[in-house]
């Protein structure tokens, strides 16, 4: 099943979308919870309420929110990432394993529940004056996946830009004691670049990142746990494992004042075969960014995508 994406480029100014603030406000992590998934977004805007604190990515294939000892992320050393890279910023990002990160906290997280979704939490974060980031994650309770909008948005001019999404999975540990996952890029019918996933070898558990996005985009498996884009745009596979898979965009420029939008997900399932790929829907995030005043304003040509 396809993803619907927006993925476009927006032209417009900082301060009529409001995505510029006086100082930063931290709050305490948010839960959301499903019937199938529970999870939290963190002070620094990655999933997870932070490091090993519960939870980190739960799920209950039964739909009853019975949730047993495993979780994708706690165990061991926590690692779920995003990151930004740029030929005027190099690579920076926010990790899971750590309360702080190279990408400052502008607002949130923020609990948007019961709006466009039963569970929606949004967050906001800015790099020095070159850039912001909000990632706006959502899911219905009946879902087994975390629907992903994150929009970059230049303060000045970017080139070469690239975001990454990546995860160490852990679903087989706290039962089995096993940190290894069998790590597949795609599936039967699923694209390799759009579909990237681990498989618990005694639970089964999948989690996966997934995407049809129409930014240029590609899946890879990291042994070394990189936070490198390029390695994943170039579908770097190393395997099964106790290793991080990805999802990496190949954005190109942006202008400043500009902006685009990535649409992805976590996707979950109880095996490989009963992973909940999304239907088509519209994005979160999308009307609200019209209601900010954005109706009726063109779109502006798309930057170069690789």
């Amino acid at each position: 099943m396809r993803l619907s994406t927006l993925s476009r480029f927006l032209p417009h100014t900082l301060a009529a979308a409001g995505l510029l603030t006086t100082g930063s406000s931290v709050a305490a992590p948010i839960v959301m919870e499903g019937d199938f998934v529970r999870t939290a977004v963190s002070d620094n805007g990655t999933l997870g309420a932070g490091g090993s604190t519960d939870p980190g990515i739960i799920h209950d294939t039964s739909g009853t929110r019975n949730w047993g000892p495993e979780d994708y992320l706690t165990p061991g050393t926590p690692w779920e990432w995003f990151g930004v890279t740029s030929a005027q910023t190099g690579t920076v990002g926010n990790n899971n394993a750590s309360s702080s990160g190279s990408i400052t906290t502008l607002t949130g997280p923020m609990d948007l529940s019961g709006g466009s979704a039963d569970n929606q939490v949004s967050w906001e974060g800015q790099y020095s004056d070159l850039f912001t980031i909000s990632h706006n994650y959502s899911f219905n309770d009946d879902d087994e996946r975390i629907d992903v909008l994150t929009t970059i948005t230049a303060i000045q001019d970017l080139s070469d830009l690239k975001f990454l999404r990546a995860i160490d999975p852990d679903p087989d540990v706290n039962t089995h004691g096993s940190y290894d996952t069998t790590n597949t890029r795609g599936t039967t019918g699923v694209a390799e670049e759009d579909f990237v996933n681990s498989q618990g070898g005694m639970t089964g558990l999948t989690l996966g990142l997934y995407t049809q996005s129409d930014i240029a985009h590609n899946t890879g498996i990291s042994a070394p746990w990189s936070t490198n884009p390029d390695d994943y745009l170039a579908g770097v596979n190393d395997g099964d494992g106790d290793y991080v898979i990805g999802l990496g965009f190949d954005i190109g420029s942006l202008f400043s004042g500009e902006l685009v939008n990535l649409s992805y997900s976590y996707v979950m399932g109880e095996t490989l075969d009963t992973v909940d790929l999304p239907n088509d829907v519209p994005e979160p995030g999308t009307l609200a960014l019209l209601g900010l005043g954005l109706t009726g304003i063109g779109l502006s040509r798309r930057r170069k995508h690789r």
